[in-house]
């Protein structure tokens, strides 16, 4: 007979829940930085260039919509964000996230790491459950990565497609500057994809994996992304092209999940008004019509520093 009186029960550890932050102090951002001065902007640097661009927030569209393809990105979102109760709350939330990405490529470090902690103290907040009843948070690495790589895949779709083309090493630059944000939100240093083999490949791999899957709450999220703007006659030729640039820019079994439904003559219009600003808008436009008033405002602080 076995003698239970002397087993040692082991516990195993619970995990905190909410997790708390992981996220690194200034500090030790600092030491970062000053390691890998590839981390550092600059008027040349490609995070620059292309993150300058107003025209790019045309691709905002496509990174939410398979952002939200994660069935718990698309809890995070509908469960936590409250824009959808008026065109004022869209704006206001709009604004507040332009001025968080802008300021992760063109403030100082002191004020891209303010930018991301608040970031990280948002997603203190968003966790629950989603539809299969599968706890998230928006402090899990893993959805930080699916975040950031979509976001990314989606920049480099649109400049492509209405500015110009980028090189592998030009993307492969991007993407090593703009992965510094991992341990800003608690993700471990070097998480994200760094160059675009690893991009390509994971976006492939969780397309394939069957965790990416367009649910009810992600139709609802991406109808009320792409709905008309409150601008009489313009608001509904902006949805219509807004629809048909996602519809395009997307890949297909995202596509055909949210029922676009592109086809040739919407293909045609799409690559025309892209040629036509690509070709003709671009090259004339002055930086002040293109490009964001933040980005003009870091080159001449930037050229009046190395000029002292």
């Amino acid at each position: 007979m076995s003698d239970f009186s002397h087993q040692v029960s082991v516990s195993t550890p619970v995990p905190e829940w909410p997790p708390a932050s992981h996220a690194i102090d200034y500090p030790t951002f600092e030491q970062m930085i000053a390691a890998d001065p590839v981390l550092r902007g600059h008027p040349q640097a490609v995070t620059w260039r292309v993150n300058g661009e107003i025209i790019m927030v045309l691709g905002w569209g496509r990174a939410i919509l398979m952002q939200i393809a994660h069935p718990k990105v698309a809890a995070g979102v509908g469960q936590h964000s409250h824009f959808a109760n008026s065109p004022a709350a869209k704006a206001r939330r709009f604004l507040n996230t332009l001025n968080r990405m802008l300021t992760l490529t063109y403030g100082t470090p002191q004020e891209a790491w303010h930018a991301a902690h608040a970031i990280d103290t948002i997603h203190d907040r968003v966790n629950g459950m989603d539809e299969a009843q599968a706890r998230y948070s928006a402090r899990d690495p893993e959805l930080l990565k699916w975040v950031h790589a979509t976001f990314a895949d989606s920049m480099f779709k649109t400049y492509e497609m209405f500015v110009g083309p980028l090189s592998r090493a030009e993307k492969d630059e991007y993407l090593h500057h703009a992965g510094f944000v991992a341990p800003l939100l608690g993700a471990p240093c070097g998480y994200f994809p760094g160059n675009q083999a690893e991009l390509d490949a994971y976006i492939a791999e969780m397309l394939e994996s069957g965790v990416i899957k367009v649910g009810p709450q992600a139709r609802q999220l991406a109808d009320y992304v792409l709905e008309k703007l409150p601008i009489p006659i313009l608001g509904r030729v902006l949805q219509w092209y807004a629809r048909l640039l996602v519809g395009g820019m997307l890949p297909p079994v995202l596509r055909e999940g949210y029922g676009f439904k592109v086809g040739k003559s919407g293909g045609r219009a799409l690559e025309t008004t892209a040629w036509i600003y690509r070709r003709l808008f671009h090259p004339l436009l002055p930086p002040l019509l293109r490009r964001w008033k933040v980005a003009r405002q870091a080159v001449k602080t930037y050229n009046a520093v190395q000029n002292c």
